[in-house]
Parts: structure tokens; C-alpha cells; sequence
């Protein structure tokens, strides 16, 4: 398989959203050769309800000519979270209120972050009415973020305008139910793959918080880091900064632009991570056994996981540790700081350099090859993940890859109610309440200190003035008495 083509075999490979029409019964039966469902695509923001399947109603607001890009642009009725009664089936199942928009003129995020306020759980985005994708096209469709999608706390979906049409005219004449749900692939222990920039705040922030997760599952998920590393054309110029060297065939993100950390250092520390995730890691016995099957873990046949403790200690105490900002060499991100790391949390640091100097060009080799859709991705069983790069949204992706959960998930989550906006780490993007507090006082300190350095200046002035005022006067006196 080339390169190309297993980078589309990766698109093809998403962990698809499924909603399945529940009533009006008409469209329960007109969709009968379907069952009822409809594939879409999720964004690669916002929650989805991984591990649950939730009800709700659609909401549908005609739109007055901009595609439900701001608030004033459509109207829905005042949501609140309901109880259907439309059959038996459903009687006092609580539902959630899922807005449907229309896709076009704004990003997806905008128009999600409108349905949000006007009180959606979920929200369906039907492709424009120009369109000609179908469903199954639409499964190869990127959901994406414009940057701002770190405000997003719900799901959202895409799906086809000839689906859309039905579910917007079920809305528009009575009460409309559907299922939502996620569904990755399931096996008895779940493989995760991770890319990733050693040296990125957003990589660094997740495994932070993702590391107490992995030492819970640590017989029951098999892990494996990947890197981004990309080539660039020397002819160019614009290595410098960003590669090994001038040949530019390994380069790296760049995480503090003209600051002393460089892609050449992020490459270096790259390489030391997978090399202390292949010297530490030890073979874990799952807890989830095949009836029938021996529960020896070396026995043939067993599934058999790896788990490298230490590098999980190092990853998550390496920000900490070594930060890209720092000034001093001896705690900046860099082999000075990584080494005293290493030995802080019992890394073998000269087996580490011995594989650095053995097996640098092959793993980044491995790494420049294996790319993934994006340079921060997820992988469950092999299937794309979406949604919020959030330790505890990740957990219940992982949670839902098993044939039969194992105890540790039960451990490690709480039910989610689908009613509560996901609160997670979401970073809203504003000023914390303490930072204005602090803010506020600093500048009603700084007020106070302009103030009375203005009037110390203030007194000075008018004193130097006064005095300048009757030494002209006297002198003008002595002049007149000169004269007589």
C-alpha cells in the first residue's frame, strides 16, 4: 500500500454518528429499507455521547436568507427538556432538544455556537440545497473547527440535504424523534493511537491529564505514540528553525516561532519519547478473557498489552519540568532538562541516548511515513475519533471500543446527562473570574499610585510656580525702587 493510499484508507476509517428516526411512524416506515437510519458525519469538535444513545426532538427555524449564522437570523420555539408522548414507546423518556441548521456562508462552529444559545443539546447541520453528496460521501467529509471550537460543549452532526429534507419536514409538522449514537468498532481489549508534537501545549495538556486514565487501563488498552514529522524542499529556504538539517527530509512544528526551543529540538525529544516508550513498556495480561481461554497471559491466544509506566510519569511531568518559555537551559525543553527528567522518574538515561544514537533515522522514518489526518489525532480500533482531544470524552470513546466494558471503566466515569452541557476541561476561550478579580484590583492599585504620583508632580508644579510668580514679582518691586 503506497503512502497516499493509507493515508486514505485512514479518512475512510471515522467513527461514524448514526441517528435513527424513532417517530412520526410515516417516516419510520417510509425510511423502512434503511431501518430508520441515517449516517453523518461529526465535527471534530464539541461531545459527542460516546458509550450512550440518547432521544431527542428536532427543532426546526426557518431561516430569514443567511444559512442560521447568528441569532437574529432564524426563530425556535422556547426549548425545554420534555417528556414524549407521542406512543407507548416512548412515553416519559426525556429528550433532548436537537436544533437542525442549514450548512453555508458561516463555519460549522458559528452555527453550532448559535444553536447552543437558543438551548440545543445536539445540533444536525443539513448539506446546502445546491448540494449533490449523498450520505456515503458525506462520511469522507471533515466536520471542521475555524479555532474557535474549543467553546463548543455539544455535538454536531452532518448529513445529507435528501435526509435532511424528511427529518426538516417531520419537524415542521408535529413532533419528530430520533436516536443518536456513536459507534466504534469493539474488541476485547481496545488498540489507541495518538499523534502528536512533544513539545505543543495542547499535546502536553492532554497527556497530562489522560496519564492517571492510562495507568487505570493499563491491562486493558494497547497504546502506541506517533509523532508528526513532515519534509519540506530545501530549495525553499524555510527549514531553518523547523528540520534536523539543511536536507530538510525531517522537520517539526516550531512551538515558540523565533524563541529557543526549535523544531530540530521538538524531533530530539520525539525520538527520546518513543524510546523510552520501547525500553519501559511492559507486557500486560488483559483482564478480559474469551470464554474458553486460558487466563495465563503468555498462553497463545490471550490478548496482550504493553504498558510503559515511566513514560507516562516522564510525558506528564515534562511540562512541568521542562518548559518551552523557560530562560534557563537546565529546566527549558531540551535534552539538558529531559535527561534530569529521565532520571527523576528512574529512566534508564543511557539506554535511552544508546537508542536516540541506534535508531533515530528508522523512527523518524516510521513517523514521516505513518502520518495520520491531522498532526493531533486519535485513533479507537483503528477508527477515527472526533470530538474534544479531552481526557475524559477520550475515556468514554475507549470505554465504548469494548466488547464487554471491563471494570475499570466503571471506575473511571459517571453517567452523562445528555440535558447537561459537557463540561469536561473545555477551555471557553475567556478571562477566568479570578484572573478579572486580580486585574481589577491591579488596576485600582495602579489607579491609586497614578493618582498620588500625579499630585505629588501636581503640588511640586504649582509650588515652583508660586515661588516663580514672587520672585518675579520682587524682582519688578526692587526694579520701581532702583528707579526712585
Amino acid at each position: 500500500m503506497s503512502r497516499w493510499h493509507f493515508v486514505v484508507a485512514f479518512l475512510l476509517q471515522a467513527a461514524h454518528a448514526q441517528i435513527r428516526v424513532l417517530s412520526p411512524d410515516y417516516l419510520v416506515q417510509a425510511m423502512a429499507t434503511t431501518k430508520g437510519k441515517i449516517q453523518g458525519s461529526t465535527a471534530t469538535f464539541g461531545a459527542p455521547f460516546y458509550g450512550d444513545r440518547v432521544l431527542g426532538r428536532l427543532v426546526w427555524g426557518t431561516s430569514k436568507g443567511h444559512h442560521h449564522c447568528s441569532d437574529e437570523d432564524y426563530d425556535v420555539p422556547k426549548l425545554d427538556v420534555v417528556h414524549s408522548t407521542e406512543s407507548k414507546a416512548h412515553d416519559q423518556v426525556r429528550l433532548i432538544n436537537i436544533i437542525m441548521v442549514r450548512r453555508g456562508e458561516c463555519s460549522f462552529v458559528t452555527k453550532v455556537k448559535v444553536a447552543s444559545k437558543k438551548g440545543a443539546h445536539a445540533v444536525i447541520i443539513v448539506d446546502r440545497e445546491d448540494s449533490r453528496l449523498t450520505s456515503h460521501d458525506l462520511q469522507n467529509i471533515i466536520v471542521a473547527d475555524d479555532g474557535y471550537g474549543n467553546t463548543i460543549s455539544i455535538p454536531s452532526i452532518l448529513i445529507s440535504k435528501f435526509d435532511g429534507a424528511a427529518l426538516i419536514s417531520a419537524a415542521k409538522k408535529g413532533e419528530a424523534i430520533v436516536e443518536l449514537s456513536w459507534n466504534i468498532p469493539t474488541g476485547q481489549v481496545v488498540a489507541l493511537d495518538l499523534w502528536m508534537n512533544s513539545a505543543a501545549p495542547d499535546t502536553q495538556k492532554f497527556l497530562k491529564e489522560f496519564s492517571a486514565v492510562r495507568k487505570t487501563l493499563n491491562s486493558v488498552v494497547k497504546f502506541t505514540p506517533h509523532y508528526h514529522v513532515f519534509s519540506t524542499d530545501p530549495a525553499l529556504g524555510g527549514y531553518s528553525g523547523l528540520c534536523s538539517d539543511p536536507s530538510a527530509k525531517y522537520c517539526a512544528e516550531d512551538p515558540d516561532g523565533g524563541g529557543l526551543v526549535s523544531g530540530k529540538d521538538v524531533l530530539e525529544e520525539d525520538v527520546r519519547q518513543l524510546c523510552i516508550h520501547e525500553i519501559t513498556r511492559i507486557p500486560r495480561s488483559s483482564t478480559i478473557v474469551t470464554e474458553g481461554m486460558p487466563k495465563n497471559p503468555l498462553k497463545q491466544g490471550t490478548p496482550i498489552v504493553f504498558y510503559a509506566e515511566q513514560w507516562w510519569d516522564y510525558v506528564g511531568l515534562l511540562p512541568d519540568r521542562c518548559k518551552v518559555d523557560s530562560d534557563d537551559v537546565a529546566t527549558r525543553f531540551g535534552k539538558v532538562c529531559s535527561k534530569a527528567l529521565m532520571t527523576e522518574v528512574g529512566i534508564d538515561v543511557v539506554k535511552v541516548d544508546e537508542c536516540v544514537i541506534r535508531s533515530k533515522d528508522k523512527k523518524l522514518d516510521s513517523e514521516l511515513v505513518n502520518k495520520a489526518w491531522s498532526p493531533r489525532a486519535l485513533r479507537v480500533n483503528g477508527w477515527r475519533y472526533k470530538g474534544m482531544m479531552e481526557a475524559d470524552l477520550v475515556t468514554r470513546a475507549i470505554c465504548s471500543g469494548f466488547v464487554k466494558q471491563p471494570a475499570e471503566c466503571e471506575d473511571l466515569l459517571k453517567p452523562r446527562d445528555p440535558v447537561q452541557k459537557y463540561k469536561g476541561t473545555v477551555d471557553g476561550g475567556g478571562i477566568s473570574t479570578r484572573f478579572l478579580m486580580v486585574f481589577a484590583l491591579t488596576l485600582v492599585m495602579l489607579s491609586f499610585c497614578i493618582l498620588w504620583l500625579y499630585r505629588r508632580y501636581l503640588a511640586k508644579t504649582l509650588g515652583f510656580q508660586i515661588r516663580e510668580q514672587v520672585m518675579l514679582e520682587v524682582t519688578d518691586a526692587m526694579s520701581g525702587y532702583s528707579k526712585i
